[in-house]
């Protein structure tokens, strides 16, 4: 009898033990897990995967959300900050910040719920969604150094927000004045507690990828900025992708000023994949173009760029960068309208291919003039009537 029951207990640990490694075996070395509950949440959550190619087109991928918990996993190949966002016309579109009429929203960053998530990662999220995503994560030290700093601009984000939609539906002119003079009293304190928190979190991924948002969007100086990066850790950031990003757009701001040469450009990062090098470009003027199919004023700006690139064809070269659009999408869009222009594509996953930030551009369109020594004329953000007219100028010396 004693021998039979050490037979079925030998029996049972043994199937335990193969149920385990089964277990194990199914789950992906790249899976990441998100759980929690935003009270509130009454809709899905919908993301963009890092690891995905997507076209504007593209449907977003879902993260399911039941009487607000979440219970959602996923691979993915590296570290990676995601931004889910709520229907915006489902039942959660109370978190978008509509103005009069309904049409369009301000695009508020507390709309979103923002997480790291990364390979073996296992994020909670926690909070509630009420007229914006006061919901944050945490589980590992890079999640709750995001759910720091987003504690601080969230609240200030939606006060912000709220006053611009009120505006909207104001018809006294005072009461606008007073509520724009209310939003910029919340965007200094925001701004200032900030900047204190990169200034004291000098190992925070997420001090990196604020202070890169702030310097994207000009809420910082220049020099502001350098004295902010230069407070970080190169030691304990180096190895991450923010830290990279921001390192990059503050060299760019330094190399993209008027006299110096143009940032060196060598890459295949063309429609056909061939190898372009912006120093073949020498003894010629350069009008470098970024844009994007999505934007408008990029767009309607383009015929006179193709007017340029045809009445000066001996002088000027024109360089098109183009970041937010597919290569296919590129194609058949410039051989529909006819711009025969070389066209580079920046790709912010690749540091050397990522121009926007390489050239610090905060904004589209944005041209940039380059002499035939290789040096920079000019940079223009914005509409490129200015551009035009000192090309013109130049061209007719």
């Amino acid at each position: 009898m004693k021998q039979t029951l050490k037979h079925i207990t030998l029996f049972l640990l043994a199937a335990i033990f193969m149920v385990s490694c089964k277990t194990e075996e199914k789950k992906h070395p790249n899976q990441f897990t998100l759980t929690g509950e935003i009270k509130g949440l009454e809709g899905n959550l919908y993301f963009r995967h890092p690891d995905k190619v997507y076209t504007r087109e593209t449907p977003s991928d879902t993260i399911k959300v039941v009487n607000g918990k979440i219970n959602f996993s996923d691979t993915i190949s590296k570290l990676s900050m995601i931004r889910a966002y709520p229907n915006f016309t489902g039942p959660d579109s109370k978190l978008y910040k509509k103005p009069k009429g309904g049409r369009g929203m301000f695009p508020f960053k507390c709309s979103y719920l923002m997480f790291y998530a990364m390979p073996g990662g296992e994020i909670t999220v926690s909070g509630e969604a009420t007229d914006f995503m006061n919901a944050y994560p945490a589980g590992d030290d890079l999640n709750e150094s995001l759910a720091a700093a987003n504690k601080i601009t969230f609240p200030n984000y939606n006060k912000m927000g709220d006053l611009a939609v009120a505006n909207t539906h104001e018809e006294d002119s005072l009461v606008k004045v007073a509520n724009n003079k209310k939003s910029e009293e919340i965007f200094k304190k925001n701004k200032e507690q900030l900047v204190e928190h990169i200034k004291g979190n000098p190992t925070s991924i997420a001090a990196a990828w604020y202070l890169n948002d702030m310097l994207l969007r000009k809420q910082v100086d220049e020099v502001e900025a350098e004295e902010l990066f230069n407070a970080l850790s190169n030691e304990a950031l180096s190895e991450y992708e923010d830290y990279k990003n921001v390192a990059t757009r503050i060299e760019g701001t330094k190399a993209t000023k008027e006299g110096f040469p143009v940032p060196a450009i060598k890459t295949t990062a063309t429609l056909d994949g061939a190898e372009f090098d912006i120093n073949e470009l020498r003894g010629k003027y350069v009008l470098i173009d970024f844009w994007g199919i999505w934007c408008a004023p990029c767009v309607a700006e383009m015929p006179t760029v193709k007017a340029f690139q045809e009445k000066h064809k001996d002088k000027l070269v024109v360089l098109g960068i183009n970041s937010g659009d597919s290569k296919e999408k590129i194609q058949k869009f410039v051989e529909e309208k006819g711009y025969t222009w070389l066209q580079l594509m920046s790709d912010k996953k690749n540091t050397s291919d990522n121009f926007v930030n390489r050239f610090n551009v905060q904004g589209f369109p944005t041209k940039f003039i380059i002499d035939p020594r290789g040096n920079i004329v000019k940079k223009y953000l914005g509409g490129g009537e200015e551009a035009f007219e000192l090309l013109e100028e130049l061209l007719n010396e």
